[in-house]
């Protein structure tokens, strides 16, 4: 696979599994095609985004970005990490679960609940505040601050749930439950585990802020602390051996922080902070294997049209879990493998959560093997599929799979409310919609003797449809779906208006080539021209900004605050630098970092801290 292609997998990935309840690959499919473009390119912008930018259209920004954190394998890395730190004697460590569930924050004002929302991109997160009446861990008051904090955590489905979970995964279903349109009565099965309080003067370590909120009545983590790489290595052990088999929620690691929230600031300066802390890093245990044997191969069918299979096996019990299926992710796979029916596999779940097939046992001296595995028609319209990269793909435009996949996408994009993808199959199999644009021309004549589609509902419906014909270009363009265009990416590449979007043709970035790639297929072009002829597209008023502005080395004081007064001066900061970058502020112009060398290289205007700040820090 070329960077592109690698980019785009790994997007797709990223979006199923924070966006959706169902990943196309696991863990550490995931970090090994993470790492292989490291190796080629360290400095694509992928690496920049934290998460994957959330679908809805109630986005909230969050204060405190929403990081993620450098990974570990070994105890080894862990010890070199505490070396690269510095730290004084004497210093300490707290060591919390890595619980694998939705990461989400419950802001608080004056003692009562604001909002929650979700990670999503680190700076802005989904408003999923309605889950508040149902998720008995999440309380609507405080009484131990009236300061404005965020208490975060995850939110996750008990390993002993009642919930019907089908056999997938919990953290699929907890997403699931998340981001159900209707019949929201069971997210009662779902949990939120706090481990953190941002903005509180108060209780300068991380364990005594733990310690509060439980006593507080929150559903606080479990924790440890320790004073050596000796100590953390014993907990490790006991993680192993007992822990990740005990707690109530599942993990996928251990996170290891710095207690003294003191240090946090100075520690991350010390380093470019794109997408982790490095205060904290997280600790990956090896995976557990199983052997199964293979019963058969199904395959589906993605909004793109790739065709996705699924091994199907003799069921078996891995980490805990009871798993008789797994992805195969795409058919290259399918072929590294040597797939047959009554093969023997190895299914690993990786870091404790998603099942995937770790090897064939039965390949190893196989030279031919039958390809009766492989799909030979696409399972819903039954097309000749051809070979895209590493997929086999569907090219019928009117495949219906591929037309509820989009139609669903868009619904979930918009946020639109009361409309679940039972009932847009319901609507298209009775031939009510076709498309997108069918949607927005429904009446209430058009549900007429369907069965289960009440006065009300069919109110609902129809208004929240109607309601999402505004939207600004912008947020048009960004609910395509095309592989890394989002808002943000769109605002980098200059594109404000859909003449700009349809104009485009620089192909210096990954995101424009994806662009260019999305629009030369007849189909997206048709969907573009049917979408602007139902949709009402407004301008929003922004103030003009006076340029990018970036930062490197170690500042004067907090660089949230820093951040804040540039963008009161009517800059817009940038976390790295491009060539559009109007000035690069450094504490020493004749530094080493990659952010001179690149602002050096590209002729961008260098200033200290004191030059650009003058009086407006102390």
């Amino acid at each position: 696979m070329n960077i592109n292609e690698i980019v785009k997998l790994l997007e797709e990935a990223k979006d199923a599994y924070y966006n959706s309840d169902t990943p196309i690959m696991s863990d550490l499919e995931f970090d090994e095609l993470e790492e292989k473009l490291r190796s080629i390119d360290p400095k694509n912008e992928y690496f920049f985004f934290v998460g994957a930018e959330s679908h809805s259209n109630d986005k909230i920004k969050h204060k405190t970005p929403m990081l993620s954190m450098g990974k570990a394998k070994t105890i080894s890395d862990i010890a070199n990490w505490i070396k690269r730190l510095e730290l004084k004697e004497g210093e300490k460590f707290i060591i919390e679960p890595k619980i694998d569930g939705l990461s989400a924050t419950c802001c608080y004002k004056d003692g009562k609940l604001s909002y929650i929302a979700t990670r999503g991109d680190g700076e802005y997160g989904q408003d999923i505040s309605h889950i508040a009446e149902y998720v008995k861990d999440i309380p609507n008051s405080i009484d131990f601050t009236k300061e404005e904090i965020e208490v975060r955590g995850e939110l996750y489905l008990p390993r002993s749930t009642e919930f019907d979970t089908g056999s997938r995964p919990l953290r699929n279903n907890c997403a699931g439950l998340i981001n159900r349109k209707e019949n929201r009565e069971d997210l009662k099965y779902v949990r939120l585990a706090v481990y953190q309080i941002t903005s509180l003067e108060s209780n300068i370590y991380e364990s005594e802020r733990i310690d509060l909120l439980r006593k507080n009545g929150f559903n606080a983590v479990e924790y440890s602390i320790a004073a050596s790489i000796d100590e953390i290595e014993k907990f490790y052990n006991l993680y192993m051996d007992r822990y990740r088999g005990d707690w109530e929620y599942e993990t996928d690691g251990l996170i290891i922080s710095i207690d003294d929230r003191r240090l946090f600031d100075e520690i991350d300066t010390r380093w470019v902070l794109d997408r982790h802390h490095h205060y904290a890093i997280a600790l990956k245990p090896p995976a557990e294997f199983r052997e199964t044997v293979l019963n058969d191969v199904i395959w589906q069918v993605s909004r793109q049209g790739n065709l996705i299979p699924v091994a199907q096996f003799e069921p078996v019990k891995v980490g805990g879990a009871n798993l008789s299926r797994a992805t195969l992710n795409n058919f290259e796979n399918v072929n590294r493998l040597k797939i047959e029916r009554g093969d023997t596999l190895v299914v690993q779940r990786a870091n404790d959560v998603i099942p995937f097939i770790y090897e064939n046992k039965s390949s190893h001296e196989r030279v031919i093997f039958s390809e009766d595995v492989i799909a030979k028609e696409c399972p819903s319209c039954g097309s000749l599929p051809v070979h895209a990269g590493v997929h086999l793909k569907c090219v019928n435009p009117e495949c219906k799979e591929q037309i509820i996949q989009r139609i669903i996408y868009w619904v979930k994009n918009c946020n639109i409310e009361n409309v679940a993808e039972a009932t847009i199959r319901k609507l298209f199999d009775l031939g009510k919609i076709k498309s997108i644009k069918d949607m927005y021309d429904l009446t209430e004549k058009d549900f007429e003797g369907i069965e289960g589609f009440a006065e009300k509902k069919i109110k609902n419906f129809i208004k929240e449809v109607r309601d999402s014909r505004k939207m600004t270009p912008v947020e048009f363009m960004s609910r395509l779906g095309i592989p890394l265009v989002q808002k943000k990416a769109l605002a980098k590449m200059g594109i404000n208006t859909v003449r700009e979007f349809l104009d485009f043709d620089d192909e210096t970035y990954v995101i424009g080539k994806n662009i260019i790639e999305w629009r030369s297929d007849d189909s997206n072009s048709r969907l573009v021209d049917e979408l602007l002829e139902v949709l009402e597209l407004t301008e929003i008023s922004t103030k003009d900004s006076k340029g990018k502005i970036c930062m490197t080395g170690k500042g004067p004081g907090n660089r949230k605050n820093l951040i804040d007064i540039i963008e009161n001066m009517g800059y817009e900061y940038s976390s790295t630098v491009t060539k559009d970058l109007t000035i690069l502020i450094c504490d020493d112009v004749n530094g080493k970092s990659s952010k001179l060398t690149n602002a050096k290289k590209n002729g961008i205007k260098l200033m200290s801290y004191e030059e650009f700040f003058g009086d407006k820090i102390i």
